[in-house]
């Protein structure tokens, strides 16, 4: 039995024969006490094995590391059987060391292995920019712990880390060792900032948003130095984010507009700012534009005869063609700017005017208005036709005068021919030959 450790070598015997314990079983430099089950010792019963002034360990190898302690074995020659493993407690004195003495009896030896540090623990200020610190590092250790947050984004020591804002993390420093990094206790990181306090709109109208922003005095966040600021609007996570423009009036600040949007919508309104490559968003909210006029572009004007009209235009959808809630349609005409019927309303754009003059020209006033009381208006002339149920009478009228006409003459015809043929039955005839005819005439116009 060793003096020191109370290690315990064991061999069994009989009959009284002489009993050999080989040294190279023993750790060196050790005082032992030799004793025989049932015998008593004939002289000294402590010996010490192996003297000298103590030695190098070949090669040491870690078997074992805890957050408490690190386990060590010693890796000798085939000459050495000593099984040297120890587990050491790790302590702020022993961290990180370069060897490890073992401590024997009459010397020592020297492990050349590398020490873990003692369990490391981290701080972190919950404000921007801020850095994380180990606090309890020895001082042979090198700064070579590294925090992982969330099990994916590292960082250093003593350096700004920017965490985003209204966040939670949990955060664990790892120092590598061996196969098994030595790991703090995890700490909990959330960054409260109010930083939508000093956000709002400045200006809205029916297509515009004018949004500004300036960084909270007194707050966690307040002492960002932020490299540039961008804006967006949408109005679903599916739809194209609509760029704005921005303008930086400090470092702490910025102001932006947006000039694309659509009347009578509610968008989704984001400032983002970059800090060291990192993205943050400072402000969102939802905003509704403003009503507007209708979007109604044009109008059809039919003729359903030649002195009545029909009057359409296309039924504009709800919102984004109302610019506002879904409202009605008026219609009127006019004749030298003043109605001559009266107004009609109706939830859909189709209209009759009838009994209209023949070869007039009308306006007609189209009018479109949404329930928060936007309008729009459009104009149209149109020209009637002839009176096509008089020139029919007309032509009627001739015809049949025409035709009376027509048997007048006629039937004047008949008479006249009916007469002559009356006269010439009482006449009566005498031949004379027409030479003599002649003659006798031609004495006649002689005398």
């Amino acid at each position: 039995m060793d003096k020191k450790n109370n290690d315990v070598l064991k061999e069994n015997g009989s009959n009284l024969k002489p009993l050999r314990i080989p040294f190279r079983l023993l750790k060196p430099c050790s005082i032992y006490t030799v004793s025989v089950d049932g015998c008593v010792a004939n002289g000294y019963t402590t010996f010490t094995s192996s003297s000298g002034k103590g030695e190098t360990v070949p090669e040491t190898v870690v078997t074992n590391v805890t957050d408490k302690e690190v386990c060590l074995k010693g890796i000798f020659n085939d000459t050495q059987k000593w099984n040297l493993t120890e587990c050491v407690e790790i302590t702020e004195q022993n961290s990180c060391a370069s060897t490890h003495t073992v401590e024997l009896d009459t010397c020592t030896y020297t492990m050349n292995v590398s020490m873990p540090p003692v369990k490391p623990e981290i701080r972190f200020n919950t404000s921007i920019p801020s850095q994380f610190e180990w606090t309890n590092k020895p001082e042979k250790c090198m700064s070579t712990l590294e925090v992982i947050c969330n099990q994916k984004d590292t960082y250093g020591l003593n350096e700004p880390v920017s965490l985003l804002p209204n966040q939670y993390y949990t955060c664990t420093g790892e120092y590598p060792y061996e196969t098994r990094p030595i790991k703090s206790d995890p700490l909990s990181i959330h960054i409260d900032c109010d930083l939508e306090k000093n956000a709002g709109f400045t200006d809205i109208s029916h297509n515009s948003i004018h949004m500004s922003w300036k960084a909270p005095e007194e707050d966690n966040c307040s002492n960002i130095i932020w490299s540039s600021y961008s804006a967006t609007c949408q109005t679903s996570e599916k739809s194209e984010p609509l760029q704005s423009t921005c303008t930086q009036g400090k470092a702490d600040s910025t102001h932006c507009t947006n000039t694309q949007l659509h009347p009578f919508t509610t968008y989704t309104c984001i400032i983002n700012a970059k800090l060291h490559g990192h993205e943050y968003t400072l402000f969102s909210i939802n905003q509704t534009t403003f009503p507007a006029e209708p979007e109604l572009k044009s109008i059809t004007v039919q003729m359903s005869s030649h002195n009545s009209v029909h009057v359409q235009c296309s039924n504009l959808t709800e919102p984004n063609d109302w610019n506002g809630d879904a409202g009605h349609f008026e219609a009127v005409i006019k004749y030298n700017g003043d109605p001559i019927k009266p107004l009609e309303k109706k939830r859909h754009c189709w209209f009759s005017f009838s009994d209209l003059h023949y070869l007039t020209t009308y306006e007609i006033e189209v009018t479109a208005t949404n329930k928060q009381n936007n309008r729009t208006v459009l104009h149209r002339d149109i020209t009637t036709n002839y009176n096509d149920k008089a020139v029919v009478g007309f032509l009627l009228l001739f015809i049949i005068a025409t035709s009376i006409a027509v048997l007048f003459v006629l039937f004047k015809m008949y008479l006249l021919k009916r007469k002559r043929n009356e006269e010439d039955e009482d006449c009566e005839y005498v031949n004379v030959p027409m030479r003599v005819h002649r003659m006798a005439t031609k004495q006649q116009t002689r005398g």
